[in-house]
């Protein structure tokens, strides 16, 4: 029996196949490729490329239990066009937003919270059969405290520079130079006439994180502003479910500033932070393998 779990985030998809015989898994074989958010790229390309991660893995053959978690699965909406494109890639399919299957590789279905700050955003805290969900309903509704959203903030306060309103700053001329900005007219072209692209103004974060590092202060109080207000969130969260405690994956968390003023907030609150360092593929995997009474072999 071949049990296959797919991670598909925002800025990459990952598909692990493990073939199952007398309770026992071997890895038959895994495969990355480019993020496969459909809010961000679209439903075919998505499908591709979640597609493409799933086959490869197996080389070539039809899962028997596929496991699915992907961002953007954020309504019954998505979960319709995603099944729609999604379901014959295998003999059973199960699909959930990644922040389930996250948390579900740490609790093992036990109660807990995870925070998740990438190109977007989302919290999760499970308490038994309750499920609290907050943010991961898109860049325009939410994703507060995101790569994205922090991309969004420096590009508002690039937009005053340039108008004459702000200072300009280390982080600015950064922004200037990387993104090939002369002036507001360039500034707006390359966020509207090229198309708006969720990835592509999450990767500023990059720029304002490493401004933050020269002390830039406009760039270190957009970060801290990110981590301070998902924290909130994240800190109401965990009070719902009567958690001491939360989980954290996502690049933003990379950040040393951000991660500080992320951990003071919790902190406040009386809520431990620990880190995820599995691969968030094993999450999806697990959950397959526990249906199914398989157990991963290490060798």
């Amino acid at each position: 029996m071949i049990v296959v779990g797919v991670d598909g985030g925002g800025t990459k998809t990952k598909a692990i196949a493990v073939e199952c015989t007398n309770g026992i898994g071997k890895i038959i074989s895994e495969h990355e490729t480019e993020g496969s958010n459909f809010h961000n790229v679209g439903i075919k390309k998505a499908g591709q490329r979640i597609r493409e991660a799933v086959m490869e893995s197996t080389r070539g053959r039809i899962p028997d239990l596929l496991v699915m978690g992907l961002a953007g699965l954020d309504s019954r909406y998505d979960y319709e066009v995603l099944w729609e494109n999604l379901h014959e890639l295998g003999k059973q399919v199960i699909m959930d937003n990644d922040s389930f299957f996250l948390l579900y590789s740490e609790t093992r279905g036990g109660k807990g919270v995870i925070a998740i700050s990438g190109t977007g955003s989302v919290i999760l805290g499970i308490d038994g059969s309750k499920k609290v969900r907050a943010e991961g309903a898109g860049w325009f509704l939410s994703d507060t405290g995101s790569a994205y959203w922090i991309g969004r903030e420096a590009l508002r306060y690039l937009t005053k520079v340039l108008q004459g309103v702000e200072k300009e700053t280390e982080m600015t001329k950064a922004l200037m130079k990387s993104l090939r900005i002369r002036d507001i007219d360039d500034l707006i072209y390359w966020v509207y006439h090229k198309g708006h692209k969720v990835e592509r103004v999450a990767s500023v974060s990059k720029i304002v994180d490493k401004a933050s590092r020269k002390r830039d202060d406009v760039a270190t109080s957009i970060l801290s502003r990110a981590a301070n207000e998902l924290g909130e969130i994240v800190s109401r969260v965990a009070r719902e479910v009567r958690s001491d405690s939360v989980y954290v994956v996502g690049g933003m968390f990379r950040s040393r500033t951000y991660s500080r003023e992320f951990e003071r907030v919790m902190s406040k609150w009386k809520i431990k932070v620990l880190r995820i360092d599995k691969d968030p593929t094993m999450g999806p995997l697990m959950y397959g393998l526990d249906k199914i009474n398989c157990k991963l072999s290490v060798s």
